[in-house]
């Protein structure tokens, strides 16, 4: 019944029918279930480093030290109309803002639920670096983050001012060092797209508003976290979820591809200033691009 609610987003009523079950019956033993989640969802959601030089995917083989990338997604959620205010985003919607981090294998590792539809992603990713549950990026690590970030010591942010999004790419080939940095930029990043819309197709329950009060949707939010985990560990073992993954990934793919991205210019006014650019950041990065390109060039010569 848990998995049936979350999956549809249905109210109590509507499985009392399918289950022939009380409404109280169903209640109680959805708390139960998700009281359970929540005990175990730091065994599912938690850190791990990833050895990205054996990585066989070619588009992680540039970023040796990064740990994943992160991102803010905007979940619909119900709240009182005295808390509407504060929960509508820039869109218009009511929604609570949410920052996600996963690795190159589409697992996240950590998940900040709660935070106001009207909060930045500024205001989320300080309070995830400050917090006693706080976000942890060891020494000479970093993360993939969008242009809406600062690019500074953890965080890896593409050039500004430079095509970025992947289906800018249809067609075209990267002409200096910006522009093929910010496409394999895009090409690793992209699993923090693919990850969130992977957990939006398969739970319903996050892609509108449900009847729960607004703890219990946050505890929910985090839940469906957990159960994304949980199934691409087990995935290895189950054909069924194996090939569900891989038919809700081509979906994705394809809505990503095709999308309008208006992203990078939305964030803009929204940097992390607690994340404080310097010169050695910036030579890393040029650094970083230059080289690719100059073994770019190589190969298209010797092709």
């Amino acid at each position: 019944m848990f998995l049936h609610i979350l999956a549809h987003n249905l109210k109590y009523r509507v499985v009392h029918f399918s289950y022939c079950r009380s409404m109280e019956t169903i209640s109680r033993q959805f708390k139960n279930v998700l009281r359970a989640i929540m005990k175990v969802s730091k065994e599912y959601l938690k850190f791990h480093e990833y050895n990205i030089e054996s990585s066989v995917e070619n588009k992680w083989r540039w970023f040796k030290n990064s740990i994943g990338a992160l991102d803010g997604i905007h979940i619909p959620v119900t709240v009182s109309a005295e808390d509407r205010p504060r929960y509508r985003n820039r869109k218009g919607d009511i929604s609570t803002n949410v920052l996600g981090v996963c690795g190159p294998d589409l697992r996240f590792i950590y998940v900040l639920p709660g935070w106001e539809g009207s909060a930045g992603d500024s205001r989320v990713l300080r309070d995830a670096l400050r917090r006693q549950n706080c976000l942890h990026i060891p020494n000479g690590k970093y993360f993939l983050v969008d242009a809406g970030y600062t690019n500074g010591p953890g965080f890896l942010a593409p050039y500004r001012g430079t095509r970025y999004h992947l289906n800018e790419w249809i067609r075209n080939t990267p002409q200096n060092y910006k522009e093929l940095f910010n496409l394999r930029h895009a090409s690793a990043r992209n699993v923090i797209e693919r990850s969130f819309g992977v957990l939006k197709k398969r739970w319903s329950i996050l892609r509108t508003p449900s009847f729960f009060d607004i703890k219990t949707q946050i505890r929910i939010i985090n839940a469906c976290f957990m159960l994304h985990n949980f199934i691409r560990d087990e995935q290895h073992s189950d054909p069924i979820l194996e090939a569900q993954d891989l038919e809700l990934l081509s979906v994705v793919d394809n809505e990503l591809i095709n999308q309008q991205m208006e992203r990078v210019t939305n964030n803009i006014e929204d940097e992390v200033t607690t994340i404080q650019a310097t010169e050695e950041w910036t030579r890393f990065r040029d650094t970083l691009a230059m080289n690719m390109f100059a073994t770019y060039q190589i190969r298209r010569n010797f092709d």
